[in-house]
């Protein structure tokens, strides 16, 4: 009955996701998902004059950053020659319930056209995960409730399945506001009994209180799909079907620690001279070394302020690892003190907060008294100045450095005016002129024919090198020279038909070869194919 073929002919519309008004028309990849799974919106419009429509959201739920394409084309009928100008939009979005994609008004050559609603109905909750089961997508961490400062391992993971056919993969990673970020430069991947799991990790640190939201991560897949027809060359219909996956979203709560708090987590702290009794103006060298759980990425370095002493020092260096969902670093800073009297390295002070414990400790650092012979409070003793140090201890946790002043202290100023030391023998070598008389004299003068050897050993080796590079170039080539069988070639360049029209139609000979007809495969066209694509 008429009635029926038109019923079923809508379903059938309705069901593929297809819904046209005129020149428009709108297309769903799928119209019932499960929650993680993306929907992917196609709306296409034909006509010389195009406007789509500004979409941010859909049911409240955000749309990824839209993609528009387009393709002309042209016909030259009964004289006349016309184009036809066909625009397309693509965009994806997450709903997490049953959600009805709108009308959309495009205006097509100046008249509007309207699109009919498409309602997408949501499944069981499976998290990142694929209608098939094939794909998931996941966002992990062990810790909702933190401190300021206290680092946390937080990671995404994308599970792919054995005998996957992602072709192509686009990862959109979350957003941080809020949090100091330090990520792997890449995935790592980890064999499953179920596949392969691609791991990102990131290193979160938060910068203030509060409550902060990890936006979700996003996956979108090229999936290769087999139809089984056959092209007239004997190759398979391949297909790529998109499918686009998201995690969910994590929601941290930061918490305060106390003022004046300098590190947080659990730590050790050593520091050690090379030598504590060395002569005037010679370099005594000294470490600062932290161990332990936590971050010292951002620790403030103490500047040391020593009287009459010259200091001089180098940037730290920091690492942080990931041990057992723990965040383990090391930071190490290293200084120089130049003298011509005695002085001493103070103790310094470092207080840090145990976020496990709730408590704060202090870490503490001995003194170095340095004794220098052969300078100036050698000749002449006098009362050595309090020597100040900038420790990280009375740095604000913010950087701001505080003051430290005893009750009732009153600055004193030094009105003497210091008369220049009397040089004695053991004065320094920067102002040694015998030193310096005495290294004229040792410097060695090359004798006259050492120039003409060196100019004759130039020549030949310009000579022999000319001789020897052809040899060895053509070694090179003659080592690189294989001959291919057709199986082996197709192994190996089978993957990468769609790279070039040079290697789709040499895989198309090696095919025709292997199964026995008469094609002549030249072996060095063959060579330098292979080699651009394993050393490519």
């Amino acid at each position: 009955m008429p009635w029926i073929k038109y019923f079923l002919s809508l379903w059938i519309l309705l069901g593929t996701g297809i819904l046209f008004s005129g020149n428009v028309s709108l297309h769903v990849d799928k119209s019932s998902i499960t929650k993680g799974e993306g929907v992917n919106v196609t709306l296409t419009a034909k006509g010389k004059a195009i406007v789509f429509p500004e979409i941010k959201t859909i049911g409240g739920f955000p749309v990824g950053q839209p993609q528009v394409s387009q393709k002309v084309q042209a016909s030259y009928v009964n004289g006349t020659f016309t184009t036809l100008r066909e625009k397309t939009l693509h965009f994806t979005f997450f709903p997490d319930t049953n959600v009805t994609i709108p009308s959309f008004s495009v205006t097509v050559d100046g008249k509007t056209e309207k699109t009919q609603p498409v309602t997408i109905h949501i499944g069981a909750r499976t998290q990142g995960k694929s209608s098939q089961g094939q794909y998931e997508l996941k966002m992990l961490t062990h810790r909702r409730s933190v401190y300021v400062g206290e680092p946390f391992l937080l990671q995404v993971i994308f599970y792919e399945p054995r005998r996957s056919a992602v072709t192509q993969a686009q990862y959109v990673a979350p957003k941080f506001e809020g949090f100091f970020v330090k990520s792997s430069p890449k995935e790592r991947l980890e064999q499953t009994p179920n596949g392969t799991a691609h791991v990102f990790d990131y290193i979160l640190t938060p910068q203030k209180e509060g409550n902060f939201t990890i936006t979700a991560p996003q996956i979108k897949l090229g999936i290769k799909t087999f139809s089984g027809a056959r092209d007239p060359w004997g190759f398979f219909n391949n297909e790529i079907h998109w499918q686009a996956l998201q995690g969910s979203p994590k929601t941290i709560t930061v918490k305060p620690t106390p003022s004046q708090v300098d590190l947080v987590g659990t730590f050790t702290v050593k520091a050690s001279v090379d030598s504590q009794s060395v002569r005037a103006n010679k370099p005594v060298n000294y470490s600062l070394v932290f161990d332990g759980q936590g971050s010292l990425d951002d620790m403030d370095e103490p500047k040391f302020d020593l009287p009459d002493v010259t200091v001089y020092s180098d940037d730290p260096q920091s690492t942080t690892q990931v041990r057992n969902n723990q965040i383990v670093s090391h930071w190490e800073k290293k200084y120089t003190f130049i003298a011509d009297h005695d002085f001493t390295i103070p103790a310094l002070s470092f207080h840090v907060f145990n976020p496990k414990t709730g408590k704060t400790t202090t870490l503490k650092t001995k003194p170095y008294a340095i004794h220098i012979s052969g300078g100036v409070a050698a000749q002449k003793p006098s009362t050595p100045a309090k020597p100040t140090v900038t420790p990280a201890s009375i740095f604000h946790p913010k950087g701001q450095p505080v003051s430290p002043k005893a009750p009732g202290e009153t600055p004193k100023v030094n009105s003497e005016i210091q008369q220049p030391a009397v040089q004695d023998s053991n004065r320094s070598l920067l102002e040694d002129t015998a030193y310096y008389a005495q290294q004229a004299k040792n410097k060695f003068n090359l004798p006259w024919w050492s120039l003409i050897a060196a100019f004759i050993l130039g020549i030949l080796t310009l000579f022999g090198g000319q001789k020897l590079l052809p040899l060895l170039k053509r070694k090179r080539s003659i080592t690189r020279h294989r001959k291919y069988t057709p199986s082996e070639a197709l192994d190996l360049l089978y993957p990468h038909t769609n790279d070039s029209p040079e290697i789709e139609a040499m895989v198309r000979d090696l095919y025709r070869a292997q199964r026995g007809e008469k094609v002549e495969i030249n072996q060095g066209k063959l060579q330098n194919i292979i080699e651009n694509i394993t050393t490519g």
